[in-house]
């Protein structure tokens, strides 16, 4: 792909409508919760695209069966498991997840050097800006030659704005709008049926212990299992598909 700025027939062709993709960020979530979260895709029929940070048997035979896509989720923080340097990181995430070509980085911590190694690594698309509810949304090119395909909604951002309620009303108002519409959650947080920032952090360490009652730490109320699946029906009770993300960025680099 030469460096000219060329998705304007990907946004006249494909985004004169929303577009609706579901992905999830694996953060070292219990194989427990991806199971929890894959059963319930399943049985919604969406397909799911998990951006992996590590190596998990239920995640693992989801992508050999093609149940689900993936991509990689390094972590370039500071202390990372995944390495001390870019390389190291980008290393562990090549020998784990092979031929992966799209990324969303570890609470989207990004640098441009990052992400020239990216490029290089064979990654030709991200889904990293992350935006609260934005519409009108479409793939820009970033300056290292990855395409660069916006989030819409996260889990995480509703817990900030409406810590325990959750109410969706300001994603009611641009949902249906024109443009990308990528949603994502994280495995824990469906599994646990997270409220809020303040109910994860009282869970977080007994979440990840060996021999814990996870079903005790689950959330009886409202929470992001609950969030999900009323968006995706939401999404469906207006005869809207969800597209599996690699298909996207495939048509984005055939109209381009």
């Amino acid at each position: 792909m030469s460096g000219a700025l060329r998705s304007l027939p990907f946004r006249n062709h494909f985004l004169r409508q929303p577009l609706f993709v579901l992905t999830a960020d694996q953060d070292w979530a219990p194989a427990w919760a991806s199971e929890k979260l894959l059963n319930v895709i399943k049985e919604l029929g969406v397909p799911l695209h998990i951006f992996r940070t590590n190596p998990c048997p239920v995640l693992d035979n989801a992508f050999k069966q093609g149940l689900i896509t993936q991509g990689w989720h390094p972590n370039f923080r500071a202390g990372s498991s995944h390495g001390a340097t870019t390389e190291e990181v980008i290393a562990h995430c090549n020998a784990n997840f092979p031929s992966c070509r799209t990324v969303r980085a570890h609470c989207f911590m990004e640098h441009s050097m990052a992400w020239d190694a990216l490029a290089g690594a064979g990654i030709i698309a991200d889904s990293q800006v992350l935006t609260r509810f934005q519409d009108d949304l479409a793939p820009i090119l970033h300056a290292s030659g990855i395409w660069r395909f916006p989030v819409f909604f996260e889990d995480d951002t509703l817990f900030r704005l409406s810590p325990g309620e959750l109410r969706l009303t300001e994603v009611e108002e641009t949902i249906f709008t024109p443009g990308l519409k990528i949603l994502n959650f994280h495995p824990t947080f469906f599994a646990a049926n997270v409220p809020s920032t303040a109910f994860y952090g009282e869970i977080k360490g007994r979440w990840f212990e060996a021999g814990s009652d996870l079903e005790s730490l689950v959330h009886r109320g409202r929470g992001t299992r609950d969030v999900m699946v009323e968006l995706i029906a939401l999404v469906h009770s207006r005869r809207f598909p969800f597209h599996c993300f690699e298909t996207v960025v495939d048509k984005l680099l055939n109209a381009a």
